[in-house]
């Protein structure tokens, strides 16, 4: 499926997640939140609860996508680890493509590399959540398949209210 000259799909190493979390960081100075997250993402990579899958064009990182494999892997204030993750079942996260390489097809084809590297680890489902007002987000997931609905949540941050929901899909 490959259609990108000089892309290639990967796992991450933890060099790898490290450098895009404290790239992403800087980028993201105004958002506080992202130091102690980006703490969480390598930290759960180091124990092996989550898989870091990555774009790169000539050794530049230019998106990633995360999976938890595990229940621990999640946050502990999570209501719905039952529902979104389970032995055949693991949960999409942190999805990111640089601002120059959106629209041209690069997070597709890590999706489907990531894909096809889940399936021969042994897993069936992927999930994973989208705010509701990120209706462009919500197109590309039901592009890929992710058509079966879990359930909606209601989160609360930045004096705003979040409407997420969750969907997988069968791989």
């Amino acid at each position: 499926m490959k259609k990108h000259i000089n892309y290639i799909c990967t796992q991450a190493t933890i060099e790898e997640i490290e450098k895009r979390w404290k790239d992403e960081t800087e980028k993201h100075k105004d958002i506080p939140q992202y130091i102690p997250v980006s703490k969480e993402f390598i930290e759960e990579a180091k124990k092996g609860t989550r898989i870091t899958y990555i774009g790169k064009i000539n050794n530049k990182i230019i998106c990633d996508a995360t999976v938890i494999l595990k229940q621990e892997g999640i946050g502990k204030e999570s209501t719905l680890k039952d529902e979104i993750i389970n032995n055949n079942r693991v949960f999409l996260c942190a999805i990111r493509t640089d601002k120059e390489y959106e629209n041209q097809g690069y997070f597709s084809e890590l999706y489907h590399f990531m894909e096809e590297e889940l399936k021969k680890k042994g897993y069936t489902e992927i999930s994973l959540s989208v705010d509701i007002k990120e209706t462009r987000n919500l197109m590309i997931y039901f592009n890929l398949g992710f058509t079966n609905y879990i359930k909606s949540t209601i989160l609360y941050g930045n004096n705003k209210e979040y409407i997420y929901n969750y969907y997988y899909k069968k791989i």
